[in-house]
C-alpha cells in the first residue's frame, strides 16, 4: 500500500520517485519482502529502500516478463497440457506431457516417449509467482515491527517535463503571454495524489569520474495567486538547480500528458529586432565584383522581470499576432532559464518585407595587405520605419573599417555593429572600405 508519493521530474527525461509504502507482517524478525509495481524504465542500480522499522539485509532485482519461455521455464519438471485448436478456435486435441527441459527447445516426455518441440500450443493453469510484466525486488529484511512503513526510491526514465508559452503580439510594443508546464508520463504505471517538483538544469545521470556539472540557481515554488486561479511561482532559496514545486497533488496517469497554466500576463512590453550577420571571410582572395542577397532575421525580446518576480523556466515560445481576436502564427523560438534583467530572445525566422543586398568590389588580399569595398542596400517594404542591426565579422582582427557613411560600434577586434535606420517604403545604401595591414 502506498501512503504518499513524491516525484522530482527533470527536464532530461528522468524522474526521481520516492514512494512511502506500508506493509503489515505476520511476525517480526528475519523474513522475505517482495516489493512490486516498479516501472520497467527504472534504473535498477538506483533502487533503494529506507525504513526505521526494518533493516535490509539483501535485495535482488528481478524482471521475468510474461512470455511462453518464462512460463515454460517456471514449469520445468511439471506436467503441462498440450493442445491443438480447430479453425473455430475450440480445442480439437489435448494431451499432457512432463516438461523435462527448456534449454534451446522444449523437451517433453509424452506417453513414455521423448518429444522435442512438439507442434502444440500450451495451456497453463495459472501464472506462477515471480512472473510479471513489471520488475520487482526480492528482499531479505529483519523487522522490529509487524506494521511498518518504508520508502522506496528510484530513478526512472519515461517521465519528462518542459515549459510551453504562447506569446500574443497585440500591438507594435505590447503583448500577452501565458505559460504552461507540460508533464509527460510514458510509463505504464499511474502515480496517484503525487507531490510533483519540476527540476530544470543540466544534471549528469551517466556514470562519470568527474563531478556533475551543475549551475547554481535559485528555486521557485509555484503557488496560487490571490488574484488569479493560475499557478504563480514564488521564489525561495535552493542550490545547484532550479526547482519548481507544484502546489497540491496530481494524478500522473500512465501513458499520459498533462498541462497546467502557471503564469499569464497582459500588456507585456517587447521589442522587435531585425538583424543580419555578414562576414568578409566568406569570400575568396581576389574575388571579382559579387552581389549577394542577405536574409534579414526577426527576433522578439522580452525582459524576464516583466513576466514576474521569479525565475522563468526555459522552454518553447509559440508567437502569434493577435488582432481583434484573430490569430496569425508567425513562428516559434526557445529560451533558457531567465530572471530579473535577463532578456528572453526569440528567433522566429526571416522577414520577407525587409530586403538586403551586399555587393563586394575590389576584394584583394595579399600576404602583406588587403582591401575590400562593400556596398549594402536595405529595402524596407513596410509602412513604418525600421532599424536593422548589422554585425560585420572579420576572420582577422587587423581589419579596419575606413570611409564608412554610417557610424558603427567596434564590438571587439573581429566584429563591428551597424544600426541601419530605413524609412517606410524606401531604400538606404551603406558603403565602407575595409583594409588590413599584416606587417
Amino acid at each position: 500500500m502506498t501512503a504518499q508519493t513524491t516525484i522530482k521530474i527533470y527536464n532530461q527525461g528522468r524522474a526521481l520517485v520516492q514512494e512511502e509504502r506500508q506493509k503489515k507482517f505476520s511476525q517480526e524478525g528475519k523474513q522475505k519482502l517482495i516489493i512490486s509495481t516498479i516501472p520497467r524504465a527504472a534504473e535498477s542500480s538506483s533502487i533503494n529502500i529506507f525504513s526505521d522499522h526494518f533493516e535490509v539485509i539483501s535485495k535482488e532485482y528481478l524482471h521475468h516478463p510474461i512470455s511462453i519461455a518464462s512460463l515454460l521455464n517456471a514449469n520445468t519438471g511439471k506436467e503441462i497440457e498440450l493442445v491443438k485448436y480447430g479453425e473455430d478456435g475450440s480445442i480439437s486435441f489435448s494431451t499432457k506431457g512432463e516438461l523435462i527441459s527448456n534449454v534451446g527447445a522444449p523437451v517433453f516426455e509424452i506417453d513414455g516417449k521423448i518429444v522435442v518441440n512438439p507442434p502444440y500450443s500450451y495451456r497453463f493453469p495459472d501464472i506462477p509467482d515471480g512472473i510479471t510484466d513489471y520488475p520487482y525486488l526480492s528482499c531479505v529484511i529483519d523487522n522490529s515491527k509487524k506494521q511498518t512503513n518504508y520508502n522506496l526510491v528510484y530513478i526512472t526514465k519515461g517521465i519528462d517535463w518542459h515549459a510551453e508559452y504562447n506569446l500574443y503580439l497585440t500591438s507594435d510594443n505590447s503583448s500577452e503571454i501565458e505559460g504552461w508546464y507540460s508533464i509527460r508520463n510514458d510509463n505504464e504505471i499511474t502515480y496517484e495524489d503525487a507531490e510533483i517538483s519540476l527540476v530544470s538544469g543540466s544534471v549528469n545521470f551517466e556514470s562519470s569520474v568527474s563531478s556533475p556539472n551543475f549551475t547554481k540557481r535559485r528555486a521557485a515554488s509555484m503557488a496560487s495567486s490571490a488574484d488569479s486561479h493560475f499557478i504563480q511561482p514564488e521564489t525561495s532559496e535552493s542550490e545547484e538547480y532550479v526547482l519548481f514545486n507544484i502546489p497540491g497533488k496530481i494524478d500522473l496517469t500512465a501513458k499520459s500528458q498533462i498541462r497546467h497554466k502557471f503564469v499569464t500576463k497582459n500588456k507585456l512590453p517587447y521589442n522587435t529586432v531585425y538583424h543580419i550577420s555578414h562576414s568578409l571571410s566568406r569570400y575568396r582572395r581576389n574575388t571579382p565584383a559579387q552581389t549577394t542577397d542577405i536574409p534579414v532575421f526577426v527576433r522578439y525580446e522580452l525582459m524576464a522581470k516583466n513576466i514576474g518576480n521569479f525565475q522563468v523556466p526555459g522552454g518553447t515560445f509559440n508567437v502569434y499576432e493577435k488582432e481583434n481576436g484573430n490569430l496569425t502564427y508567425i513562428g516559434v523560438g526557445t529560451s533558457g532559464i531567465v530572471q530579473g534583467d535577463d532578456k528572453i530572445k526569440l528567433e522566429t525566422g526571416k522577414t520577407h518585407d525587409i530586403l538586403c543586398t551586399f555587393t563586394i568590389q575590389g576584394y584583394k588580399v595579399s600576404k602583406d595587405s588587403g582591401k575590400a569595398d562593400l556596398e549594402a542596400v536595405f529595402e524596407n517594404r513596410k509602412d513604418e520605419i525600421v532599424t536593422i542591426e548589422w554585425i560585420e565579422q572579420f576572420s582577422d582582427g587587423r581589419w579596419d573599417i575606413k570611409n564608412s557613411n554610417l557610424k558603427f560600434e567596434q564590438l571587439d577586434a573581429y566584429r563591428a555593429r551597424f544600426k541601419v535606420e530605413v524609412p517606410a517604403n524606401s531604400k538606404k545604401e551603406i558603403h565602407f572600405t575595409a583594409q588590413i595591414d599584416k606587417e
